[in-house]
């Protein structure tokens, strides 16, 4: 098995610093990878209160806004699922574009959360119950 893209609960580029989690794992594995995170950073002027109302204007399912900072830098995309009021807020991890890892995303949600990285999550949580007893 070949892995081809990694998609990682955290930020790539829309982050304080520019680079995070995403874009440090996709550098060190020289794998394309996704930024699938569940809030978001004061990066460049965006701030969460008016994404989100920026998402509400545009109820459609599924709904893509991209993350333009106020020096007019692209950072990432809002994505809303239908049925759910919180968005996440996906960016470029490492060779990949927004557009792709946008469609990944979009591909990979069945809830709010994409599919990998919600059983990422639900196996890493029952693991760590399955430790501690």
């Amino acid at each position: 098995m070949i892995i081809q893209v990694l998609m990682v609960d955290g930020n790539g580029i829309l982050h304080p610093s520019g680079f995070g989690i995403a874009s440090h794992l996709g550098v060190l594995a020289d794998i394309p990878s996704i930024g699938v995170a569940k809030n978001l950073h004061h990066v460049d002027g965006l701030v969460n209160k008016e994404v989100r109302m920026a998402l509400e204007r545009n109820k459609k399912s599924k709904d893509m806004l991209p993350l333009i900072g106020k020096s007019g830098q692209i950072w990432g995309a809002a994505l809303s699922h239908e049925g759910c009021h919180k968005p996440i807020f996906v960016s470029i991890g490492h060779r990949i574009s927004l557009e792709t890892a946008v469609k990944c995303v979009q591909m990979c949600c069945k809830y709010r959360i994409p599919e990998p990285v919600r059983q990422a999550d639900l196996r890493s949580r029952a693991h760590l119950a399955a430790k501690m007893k």
